[in-house]
């Protein structure tokens, strides 16, 4: 996961980032915390990620975003996984039983970086600059669920941040719901997770935490009094 953000910070020439607070105010909220609602230990970095905007010094990245906006997604369908890995799971999410296909989630900015797509039982997410596809999960549905079995990732992040990172993009993307983000523990301070999570989920990012987000949820106690 770490790899990923060093390589990232290769290509930071292209990527200019504008905060509009001065001093980000993101706070460490413990189990059982008023103002934690999950049963992990969590970094808000909201007031981070809402108050910062995307830009790039690049005609071609913009001109690719911009042509990306009016694409469906199809182009995923054929992408050449051969050197992807693999990892079965057993994530699961409510749904109407409906059947999916095309788009599920679509970037309105270059600050929302992931576009999600539906197709022959498949779930594409795919990086919204440049379109290029990250995972690769396949899914079931039931009446009133959505199970995913398997997730194939490109082979710079391992099986547990693919598997991580899915859960959240369903559920902070396709489902619009606050949900937490897994972050690698070689970020220790305040403002290199602020600028991580940025960098890779974009202004969805609003929870991180160094635990797995695969049990994630919030507590019965948050619910109850919101």
């Amino acid at each position: 996961m770490f790899k990923w953000f060093k390589k990232k910070k290769e290509k930071r020439d292209s990527e200019i980032l504008k905060t509009d607070t001065k001093e980000p105010s993101s706070i460490w909220y413990e189990v059982g915390d008023k103002d934690n609602p999950f049963n992990k230990k969590v970094l808000d970095v909201s007031d981070y990620t809402r108050n910062t905007m995307a830009f790039t010094k690049s005609k071609a990245i913009a001109l690719k975003f911009n042509e990306l906006r009016n694409s469906i997604g199809k182009e995923l369908i054929d992408f050449d996984t051969s050197e992807f890995d693999q990892v079965s799971t057993n994530l699961e999410y409510p749904h109407n039983g409906k059947q999916l296909e095309g788009i599920a989630f679509k970037a309105d900015s270059m600050d929302c970086k992931w576009d999600i797509y539906a197709y022959n039982d498949y779930l594409f997410f795919s990086r919204s600059w440049d379109g290029i596809l990250i995972y690769k999960a396949k899914f079931s549905i039931s009446e009133n669920s959505l199970v995913i079995s398997e997730i194939r990732f490109d082979n710079m992040f391992t099986g547990t941040e693919a598997e991580n990172d899915v859960h959240f993009l369903i559920n902070s993307h396709a489902m619009n719901q606050a949900f937490p983000h897994m972050i690698p523990k070689e970020l220790t301070s305040e403002s290199e997770i602020e600028q991580w999570s940025f960098v890779k989920f974009g202004n969805r990012a609003y929870y991180a935490t160094y635990d797995s987000v695969v049990d994630a949820r919030y507590t019965a106690q948050w619910l109850s009094e919101n």
